[in-house]
């Protein structure tokens, strides 16, 4: 069993224990994929497992996910400044090789919760436009 720290789009988390091939489960589909995310600029990266299909069916933007996913492929910490590479969805973060997160890597996500509402709080504007960017770039499928 993998100790990870499950965050939804709405903030909300909680600690997980989970099988890795089960983890898609807890993310709201059969298929899941991993992106590496960081919230220190120590260095130090997580891996973001989440359902790549979040997107397509129309589900909420994770801004936690989608700024530590921001912060690890170009080292910025700047607030969603790329719809296109946000996260949708639940994701459990664990461990950069799929092993069990500990209790400081989950106060460095906590911080990222922290900063997301902040900046929620100080930019409402700014955060609206993106999350719209970001739900307006899903495709809906029509049956």
């Amino acid at each position: 069993m993998i100790t990870g720290f499950l965050v939804r789009p709405d903030l909300t988390h909680k600690t997980v224990k989970f099988e890795l091939d089960s983890a898609a489960q807890f993310l709201g589909g059969l298929s899941q994929d991993r992106v590496a995310v960081a919230f220190q600029e120590d260095g130090t990266d997580y891996a973001a497992l989440f359902n790549p299909e979040a997107k397509g069916y129309g589900a909420e933007p994770n801004p936690v996910a989608s700024l530590g996913r921001n912060a690890a492929a170009t080292g910025d910490a700047s607030f969603f400044s790329d719809p296109t590479a946000a996260i949708c969805g639940t994701v459990i973060f664990v461990g950069a090789e799929g092993e069990d997160i500990g209790l400081d890597d989950i106060r460095r996500v906590k911080d990222g919760i922290r900063a997301v509402r902040n900046y929620q709080q100080d930019q409402p504007e700014e955060f609206a436009l993106w999350r719209a960017a970001v739900l307006n770039m899903g495709e809906f499928k029509v049956d």
